[in-house]
């Protein structure tokens, strides 16, 4: 950044708001600025907490000492540059929102544009979300099938049994490294992206009229990033119907059970049936997250070996179908805003209508209320010219009359009250006064 784009992110960031959100550049520009438990204070967080924002969006910050090297006067470590974000990064940071990284590490900037492999592969050789998920995989809830179904949801989206845990994670982890040393990041897709899970069916026979478990599903699901388009992955192990017998409680697979085994169990007690249950086969499919695109591809593969041969095909044909997703994505965005542009403008003379049918309803009111309130002074005045006209005519009257008349009058005032047009004229509501 130049000189006067550096000033003024610093002016910026300086009369933000706390609760703004803060880009990767202007954060970057801050963490060098001033130090972190001055930051954290503007923004009611712990230096640590904004140590994890830095990370979340890949911003390096200065080193340990760095503030107080800068204090006496001491050549501080010079600043590198913010290295660029990758797809599927985090690119800005709302202070209050729930941070995206999945450990706590700095991002530091090495010389030179480290490759996608580097970035990822680490000491034990593991892809970054592959590190240390297997004890989450087996805190699971009961499945009849066999298939894991985890308590934790942010996993990489991995279907299998316990018995294949390991190869699957194994096989996973051999085809994210191999599209990470072609380019291509894995990664989780960014929170509220909008991108979903493609639907798939495990059952290698599937059987509408058959009852099946729900499965696991990841709260983000896992993606990899080809020439800059998404597209989800996901590694689930398939099941098949086979014979069980019920023993003591539960379905025990019969080819599970030894010869003497099934000899025993025989009787009343005992009885065979067919159920669905893990297979030790698998099926890669790749599928396009957008949803108005569906794309979907699968790769069966017999064992964890089978679906290393595959790689090399699975890579070529993603990134041969890239380009084509991206173009119907494109497409399918230029609808959804079209329909969604045609909503806005039905949604727009849908109000107009409303407010004119809302309008006319007021006036037609005001005019009721009015002509109402012509008809009750009216009839007022007709009242009290008749108990006027009588009035004159009781004076010719004898005394005795006269006075039992008056006396009538005077009731029939009381009773009938007057209309004064004045007031009947300002407790009326004009359209314009009514909601």
């Amino acid at each position: 950044m130049s000189d006067a784009e550096v000033a003024g992110v610093r002016e910026t960031v300086a009369g933000r708001s706390s609760r703004e959100p803060l880009t990767r550049e202007q954060l970057f520009e801050l963490v060098w600025t001033e130090p972190m438990l001055r930051i954290g204070e503007r923004f009611r967080v712990s230096s640590s907490y904004m140590a994890r924002v830095c990370t979340d969006l890949r911003v390096p910050r200065p080193p340990r000492g760095y503030w107080a090297q800068r204090e006496f006067g001491k050549a501080p470590t010079e600043r590198p540059s913010l290295p660029p974000a990758r797809p599927g990064d985090t690119t800005v940071w709302t202070p209050g929102s729930a941070l995206t990284s999945m450990r706590p590490q700095v991002v530091r900037a090495s010389p030179g544009v480290p490759s996608a492999r580097r970035l990822h592969k680490l000491a034990d050789d593991r892809h970054e979300l592959l590190v240390g998920v297997k004890p989450h995989f087996l805190k699971t809830r009961k499945s009849e099938v066999g298939l894991l179904r985890p308590f934790k949801r942010l996993l990489v989206d991995i279907v299998t049994s316990e018995k294949q845990l390991d190869v699957v994670l194994g096989a996973a982890n051999d085809l994210f490294l191999a599209l990470e040393a072609k380019g291509h990041r894995v990664t989780f897709a960014p929170p509220n992206s909008g991108m979903r899970r493609a639907a798939f069916d495990e059952r290698e026979a599937p059987d509408k009229n058959r009852y099946h478990d729900a499965m696991w599903s990841p709260d983000r699901i896992t993606v990899v990033y080809v020439g800059g388009v998404p597209i989800g992955l996901t590694l689930f192990e398939t099941t098949e119907v086979v014979e069980v017998m019920y023993v003591d409680g539960t379905y025990i697979p019969v080819s599970e059970l030894s010869p003497i085994q099934v000899r025993r169990y025989q009787g009343p007690r005992y009885w065979k049936t067919q159920q669905s249950r893990v297979s030790g086969r698998f099926c890669l499919q790749a599928y396009c997250p957008h949803w108005g695109v569906g794309w979907t591809k699968q790769w069966q593969a017999a064992s964890d070996k089978q679906i290393s041969s595959l790689v090399p095909e699975l890579i070529k044909e993603l990134e041969a179908t890239a380009p084509i997703l991206a173009n119907q994505v494109a497409e399918a965005q230029a609808r959804a805003e079209a329909q969604r542009r045609e909503w806005e403008e039905e949604s727009r003379r849908r109000r107009e209508e409303q407010e004119r049918a809302r309008q006319a309803k007021l006036r037609q009111e005001a005019k009721n209320d009015l002509l109402t309130a012509i008809e009750a002074w009216d009839r007022a005045r007709r009242v009290q010219e008749w108990l006027a006209r009588v009035e004159r005519e009781a004076h010719d009257l004898p005394e005795a009359d006269r006075q039992q008349v008056l006396s009538r009058l005077e009731q029939a005032r009381a009773l009938v009250g007057g209309a004064d047009a004045l007031d009947l004229l300002k407790r009326w509501k004009a359209p314009g006064e009514r909601q």
